[in-house]
Formats: structure tokens, C-alpha cells, sequence
């Protein structure tokens, strides 16, 4: 059964500090009698034997004094050193043996504690971080978020790599949300150009046949006859708007002046009843687009935020419609509607880009619809058809930007949008 991953990391911790400490404490045992003289005490005691027999031949014989002298100096001298061999020897063996065998015991026991509580802490620290970094990358493979708790202890080299998770699961999101949005653009582009071309087909024989019938028709027909012209009217600009949101901008892009754009549309479609401004710097460079999808863009952004301005106008002049409208209860809306647009160069992640913001004070949106804007067909406008933010959104993807959009209630909404200088 294979061991844990930190149980690995222990185990040979504790090998790895524990042989040498164990070497050391095994020589120091052994370097007393290493270190113990050749020969020892039993030399000691030749010596003295072979002393005795010398002192046996000579005792007949016939010696001076300083003779005699000298040789009982040399006895006194060698029973001593014989003595102090024994004592040393008992030292030995009955003292420093054991106190030595008891600091190596102690040390052993001191050094075998520090390697497993060293080895545990290092395992720790390195196992725990890499366990926390191997189910983030569960997480990442099942597409789930990380989670916001603290990280695990561990080496703080390895905060590093936790950044550098989270920016890639970040990044990982991001990109299956683009990719989603793209297959809903790629489905709802083909069901656009399916209706569009349904709906083409009896336009042209329905208004034929209406102008026809209208040459000879009484009053009263005539009228019946408008109704049917105007619908009929109505629906085909529902199959250009069909048709543009299936169609992708042709041909090659031309550098566009985004704030003089930006201008022109303020000035041709805001009503005199409003306030607007177009805040611009001199250096604002240009942006490579197509000119006539990009206005129709914000030509939409511009009338939605009109529509909103003129609500909360009415809101303001007829309190009682505007609460018995609101789904929730809302702030007070501004008695002064205006309409701002800023536009700025800005990095954009390193890539630069020109963000255009389109501020109103508005009615503002509700935050159970603010998700779903963007979608094709969802509109909260009596006569809308719930393309115009979708083609917007469509038109600025294909040019490379994003699109953003906050909103409060009662304040206003605002609409960012991004576009970048250098086309991929």
C-alpha cells in the first residue's frame, strides 16, 4: 500500500537526518576504547612483575648505598604509577563509560525528537500546499470556482503559485464565457438569417398586392389597407434587423474618429429637452472599424439612453404612473435627465483600447433584467423587438471590444464599451 504523499516526505525526513545523527552518537560510544592506550594497565603490570624479579636477584647482593637509594625511589616510583593505572581504569569503566553511554543515550533521544518534529514540519509545510493545489486543480477541471477560504500554511514560496492559479482559473473563466457567448452568437446568427429569408418571401407579393388594392379601395378599406402597409412595413424592418444580426461587417476596416462619431449622434438624436455632453481629449486616437455598423451601434446605446430620460421625465411629471410601472420600489428619479458620454485611451490589459462610456440618469434597470439585456428577443419596450442591444453587442464583439453595463434603479445606467486600437 503506497503512503501518502507527506507520509513519503516524513519518512524520508527522518531517514535522511536520523543515519547520520545515529553514526555520530555510535562513534562517540566507541571512542573510548579506541582511544584506550595499547597494552593498558596489563603493561603496568609486567612491569611491576619484572620489578619484583629484579628486586629478588638483587637482594643479596652487595650494593652501596646511593645504589639501594636508587632503586628504592625507582620502586616507590613504578607502585605508584601502577596505582594511579587501576584508579584510571576504574574511572573508566565504572564512571565515564557510563556517564558517556548516558550523554549519547540523551543526545540520541534529543537528536531522534528535533529529526521528527523538523521532518513533520517540513512535510507539512510542503505537503499541505500542494494538497490545497491539487484539488484547486479538481476544481479547475470540473469548472468550479476556488474557493475564497485561507490558504493552507505552508512555504511561502508557494503563495506564488496560488496567484498564479487564481489568474489562470480567472482567465480559464473568462474564456468559457466568451466561448458560450460566441455559440449563442453563432446559433442565433444562424436562426437569424433562416427568419429573415422566411420572412422576406411574402413581403414583396403582400405589398404588391396592398398598393394594388388600395388604387380602387373605399374609405373604409383604405383604412384596413394602412394597417395591413404598416404592419407589413414593420416586419420587414424586422427581417433587416434579422438580417444584420446574422451578417458580419464586410470588407476592410478604416480608421474612425470615434469622438467625432460620438458628437455627430448627440447632436442628431438627443432632443433639446435633454442635456448632453461628449467629454473628448484632443489626442484621442483613432480606432480601425467599420464606420456604418459602429454607428448604428451607438446610435442604439444613444436612443435607449434618450428613452430612458424621457421615463424618468414622465416618472417625474406623473409620480403615481411611475411607482404603479415600477416592478420594485425604486429611489426617487433625477428631476434633471442628462445624457454623458466619455471617451478616453486606455491600456486595456496591456493592449490599448478606447472606452467609450455612455452615462444616463435614467430610469435605470432592474437587477432581475440587467443579466439578460444582451439576449435577442427580450425587450421591455412596448413596440421593441429585442434586437437592438443584441445587434450592439454583436456589432462591438466583432470589432474585437467588449461591452459592460451597470445600472441602478432609479439613477441611471451606464453602458462601457472598449475597443481596441490594433486589430487581431
Amino acid at each position: 500500500m503506497a503512503l501518502a504523499f507527506r507520509r513519503r516526505i516524513f519518512v524520508w525526513l527522518v531517514v535522511v537526518a536520523a543515519i547520520p545523527a545515529g553514526a555520530g552518537i555510535g562513534l562517540v560510544l566507541l571512542a573510548p576504547p579506541i582511544a584506550t592506550p595499547v597494552g593498558g594497565v596489563a603493561a603496568w603490570d609486567r612491569a611491576g612483575a619484572t620489578w619484583r624479579g629484579v628486586e629478588r636477584a638483587l637482594a643479596d647482593q652487595r650494593l652501596s648505598r646511593g645504589a639501594r637509594a636508587a632503586l628504592a625511589r625507582h620502586a616507590e616510583e613504578l607502585s605508584n604509577s601502577l596505582s594511579r593505572a587501576h584508579e584510571s581504569v576504574w574511572w573508566r569503566e565504572r564512571v565515564a563509560v557510563p556517564a558517556l553511554a548516558g550523554v549519547a543515550a540523551a543526545l540520541l533521544t534529543l537528536v531522534t525528537l528535533g529529526t521528527v518534529r523538523l521532518a513533520g514540519h517540513l512535510s507539512r509545510q510542503l505537503s499541505r500546499p500542494i494538497d490545497e493545489l491539487i484539488a484547486w486543480t479538481g476544481r479547475l477541471t470540473r469548472g468550479e470556482p476556488l474557493p475564497d477560504a485561507p490558504a493552507a500554511r505552508g512555504a511561502p514560496e508557494f503563495a506564488v503559485l496560488r496567484g498564479a492559479f487564481r489568474q489562470m482559473a480567472a482567465d480559464l473563466g473568462a474564456a468559457r464565457a466568451r466561448e458560450v457567448e460566441a455559440a449563442q452568437l453563432r446559433a442565433f446568427r444562424d436562426l437569424a438569417r433562416q427568419v429573415a429569408h422566411e420572412l422576406k418571401n411574402p413581403l414583396t407579393p403582400l405589398r404588391f398586392a396592398t398598393e394594388r388594392l388600395t388604387e380602387g379601395a373605399r374609405p373604409d378599406q383604405r383604412e384596413l389597407l394602412e394597417i395591413i402597409d404598416g404592419e407589413s412595413a414593420r416586419i420587414e424592418q424586422m427581417a433587416r434587423d434579422f438580417t444584420a444580426l446574422g451578417r458580419l461587417p464586410e470588407g476592410p476596416t478604416a480608421p474612425v474618429d470615434l469622438g467625432e462619431l460620438l458628437q455627430s449622434l448627440i447632436s442628431s438624436t438627443v432632443p433639446p429637452s435633454l442635456a448632453a455632453r461628449v467629454e473628448r481629449p484632443a489626442d484621442l486616437p483613432m480606432v480601425p472599424a467599420h464606420y456604418e455598423p459602429l454607428r448604428r451601434a451607438f446610435h442604439n446605446l444613444i436612443l435607449n439612453a434618450c428613452d430612458a430620460c424621457e421615463a424618468t421625465a414622465a416618472a417625474a411629471a406623473t409620480p403615481g404612473a411611475g411607482a404603479a410601472a415600477a416592478s420594485a420600489p425604486a429611489p426617487p428619479p433625477s428631476p434633471s435627465p442628462r445624457i454623458a458620454v466619455t471617451l478616453r485611451a486606455v491600456p486595456d490589459g496591456g493592449a490599448p483600447a478606447v472606452e467609450v462610456v455612455i452615462a444616463d440618469t435614467g430610469i435605470g434597470i432592474p437587477p432581475e433584467q440587467l443579466g439578460r439585456i444582451f439576449e435577442p428577443y427580450f425587450t421591455t419596450k412596448a413596440k421593441g423587438t429585442g434586437l437592438g442591444l443584441a445587434l450592439v453587442r454583436q456589432t462591438i464583439h466583432d470589432h474585437g471590444g467588449t461591452i459592460g453595463v451597470t445600472s441602478e434603479r432609479g439613477r441611471g445606467t451606464t453602458f462601457t464599451v472598449r475597443l481596441p486600437l490594433v486589430r487581431a
